[in-house]
């Protein structure tokens, strides 16, 4: 697909959006000038959340509070988080450790505060975000294992603050920040951690397809796994593309060596749901929620998937004025009530 051409799949509305300001140019973050990329991205998380779909979605009434607190890492660094809780839900509630987009190298709480806002409003769950460790400063697994000792931090005080995992203990994320609840999870699962979680939220989850090892050899999952197209058709965007996933993955010194690089290498699939996924038709990291789901069902767990036609990676936060926001966001709330429904005899139960 040509960088300049509309894809005739795109969404009428946002085709028109494309026809009329051109074909949205593409973000490479610099590692000489990092301050600067992360301030501009943060910039476009302010201009979401002025959007009429942002405050017509929340509405007028704040119906949650926030409060942001350090914790302690394993390695002795604190990292902040914040805790979303429900104002118009009293009592214990269910918990979910959400971690924001930004390919492991921008981004913090503010990053996806729209949707910690929306689920803990709608249903009354306490979402716990983390800010982990950023890259280059930091480089790969620290966000991963940032992101499970978070996980390992609520399973151990989410009474403090008024959570009740025996009524749901969940893990979410968008883009990059998927890409780490989802590596946490599996941990979770292998190191038996108690209370076992009982479901994940994936969006638009950006599993890395292509590594370089050490010895400068390519781990190229596709087309022998991720044979659906994606990774091939939208190499070169719109939004997202092949070079981007190189870039995020040379930013965070993240190598095909390293064990918790992608869930695509698994080989065991077995008590990882059940998982809601939502993924954009035209996004090169779409095939990879086909094949996790995929495998998920055929190792015997639950695995619902929402692919929404005609947009691309994240969307909802570039182009909020789109009528397909709207059903995202519906779906994004009764996805997660979906999931907060399942028995825990069939979610992720530790292997024994």
């Amino acid at each position: 697909m040509s960088k300049n051409t509309i894809p005739p799949e795109t969404d009428p509305e946002l085709a028109e959006i494309w026809k009329t300001h051109g074909m949205p140019k593409f973000f490479f973050p610099r590692s000489d000038k990092m301050p600067e990329t992360r301030r501009l991205h943060a910039q476009g998380n302010v201009r979401f959340m002025k959007s009429a779909f942002a405050k017509e979605t929340l509405g007028e009434q704040r119906l949650w509070t926030e409060e942001d607190r350090p914790i302690v890492l394993r390695d002795g660094h604190s990292v902040m988080i914040r805790v979303y809780r429900p104002t118009a839900h009293p009592g214990k509630r269910p918990v979910m450790l959400y971690a924001h987009s930004g390919g492991w190298c921008m981004g913090g709480l503010d990053t996806e505060e729209f949707i910690c806002q929306l689920l803990c409003m709608r249903l009354g769950i306490i979402i716990v975000s983390v800010a982990y460790r950023l890259a280059p400063e930091w480089p790969y697994p620290t966000c991963v294992l940032d992101t499970y000792d978070a996980l390992k931090w609520v399973a151990g005080n989410a009474k403090s603050f008024g959570g009740d995992l025996s009524r749901g203990f969940l893990t979410g994320g968008v883009s990059g920040g998927g890409n780490l609840t989802c590596m946490a999870t599996i941990l979770a699962r292998d190191e038996h951690l108690q209370p076992a979680l009982t479901g994940h939220l994936l969006v638009c989850t950006g599993m890395p397809h292509s590594l370089t090892d050490k010895k400068g050899g390519v781990l190229d999952l596709f087309p022998d796994q991720l044979a659906h197209g994606g990774w091939e058709k939208y190499k070169d965007g719109p939004v997202a593309t092949r070079a981007m996933n190189d870039l995020y993955a040379h930013l965070a010194s993240l190598s095909a060596d390293e064990p918790h690089a992608t869930p695509l290498t698994l080989t065991d699939y077995s008590g990882l749901g059940p998982v809601y996924y939502q993924a954009a038709e035209m996004d090169i990291w779409r095939d990879s929620a086909i094949f996790y789901c995929k495998k998920i069902r055929e190792a015997g767990g639950q695995a619902k998937l929402e692919i929404y036609p005609g947009v691309t990676h994240t969307w909802w936060s570039m182009f909020p004025q789109l009528s397909i926001n709207k059903k995202w966001a519906k779906d994004l709330v009764n996805g997660t009530e979906w999931l907060l429904k399942q028995k825990r005899d069939g979610s992720i139960i530790p292997r024994l």
